[in-house]
């Protein structure tokens, strides 16, 4: 049985293989019955007259129109392949969506990890909350699998420094979301270097190469003045600015709105900042994988606020920006953090410890409560699994805390 894992482990397609498996499998979720998502309206069809409205819509409204890449890809396929809105909607994102996976594995085989690691990193990146119900209502994901592909071609190319790629795939990853640029600030702290890559003092490194890093706010300065004027969208624009504050009055407006918001950036962020807590008190790590810590650290403290001031923070796939700088590297930041849950003597060694069994059980009480009981009396999560899900992340949690609490009891473990 080992051998035979080891000699699957070893087979060239798989992840190729496991990337389309979970892709098609987060297709078949959003296809359910029992669900209402973009894809299906709570039917076992595809919604062509809803997905074509949202379309047109990303065509007709300012701040989508500006991000025209993906609406070309799809209106493309439908003109090449003489599909339905539908079915055009769905070729593009799944595709590019299955593609992001395979990114995050091979920019984790760039960065040294081992071929288990990559495709434990990839899979991460699907069961994250944002891309696993990425087509449920309020998510509403459009242009992200695109700025996902281009974004980590472009880390793929800063991390072997291959510059004139890296400024022309990261300069299409802001014409498909302009929120790109906050990685930027970001990319300068991976600049002495990654484990692949002989490290350099930031000072000279980024005499040298500030510039290349931030050349992509330059031309998409040049693309964005270009559009806004050739397609007539200045007012446009400008009302748009000045009606962000609203979205930041509606996530507070009320409990259920606060809630929602609230949970939105827990479920998005939370368990990969528990983890980088984690990381961080731990006295001796690389200097290149703290640098990815930082990174997504920085990110987070930027676009966290933002998107919660100026957009609706209920489409928790906003919130999932920083996470690019984690997701191909999550094993090799937190294998050693996530090694108590395997530990048989884990299990059997919170039984001789009472105090620690009732935490955990007030824990997993109260997730219960809230997922189940409050949360959807909210009216949030309804025909979804946004309740389980959670529920799920909580367990987990809990078990990982109360697992390391007894560890740290017997002094095996110290983070």
């Amino acid at each position: 049985m080992v051998q035979l894992s080891r000699s699957l482990l070893h087979w060239r397609p798989l992840p190729y293989v496991l990337a389309l498996l979970t892709t098609t499998v987060i297709l078949c979720i959003h296809m359910l019955p029992s669900v209402d998502s973009m894809l299906n309206e709570n039917n076992t069809k595809i919604s062509h007259v809803f997905l074509r409205s949202q379309i047109n819509y990303h065509k007709e409204i300012a701040p989508f129109a500006r991000r025209p890449l993906t609406t070309l890809l799809i209106e493309g396929s439908q003109q090449l392949f003489g599909f339905k809105a539908g079915y055009a909607f769905i070729l593009v994102n799944f595709l590019l969506l299955g593609f992001s996976g395979v990114l995050i594995y091979w920019l984790s085989l760039l960065l040294k990890a081992t071929k288990l690691q990559g495709i434990i990193n990839m899979m991460v990146f699907f069961t994250s909350f944002s891309v696993l119900f990425a087509f449920f209502p309020p998510v509403f994901t459009y242009d992200e699998p695109l700025q996902y592909c281009s974004l980590l071609m472009a880390f793929i190319a800063f991390v072997r420094r291959k510059w004139f790629w890296y400024v022309i795939l990261f300069s299409l990853a802001m014409v498909a979301r302009e929120t790109s640029v906050l990685l930027l600030p970001a990319l300068i702290l991976l600049l002495p270097g990654t484990q692949n890559h002989p490290r350099e003092k930031l000072g000279p490194n980024l005499k040298k190469n500030g510039i290349r890093i931030l050349s992509p706010i330059l031309v998409y300065g040049c693309y964005i003045v270009f559009f806004i004027y050739h397609q007539r969208l200045l007012h446009a624009t400008h009302t748009e600015i000045t009606s962000r504050y609203s979205c930041f009055l509606e996530n507070i407006e009320s409990t259920k709105n606060l809630v929602e918001s609230i949970v939105s950036i827990f479920i998005t962020l939370g368990p990969f900042l528990y983890l980088t807590y984690f990381y961080l008190k731990q006295k001796e790590n690389e200097s290149w994988k703290t640098s990815f810590v930082y990174a997504f650290l920085l990110t987070a403290l930027l676009n966290t606020p933002l998107v919660f001031m100026t957009a609706f923070a209920r489409e928790s796939r906003l919130f999932a920006l920083p996470l690019l700088f984690l997701w191909p590297v999550f094993m090799q930041l937190f294998k050693s953090f996530l090694e108590p849950l395997s530990f048989k003597s884990t299990y059997q060694g919170l039984l001789g410890y009472p105090k620690i069994i009732v935490l955990f059980g007030c824990f997993v009480l109260a997730s219960f409560l809230f997922c189940f009981i409050y949360y959807p009396s909210l009216g949030l999560g309804e025909n979804t699994f946004f309740a389980g899900y959670i529920f799920s992340v909580c367990f987990v949690l809990s078990l990982h805390y109360c697992a390391c609490k007894t560890l740290f009891n017997h002094q095996k473990y110290k983070p």
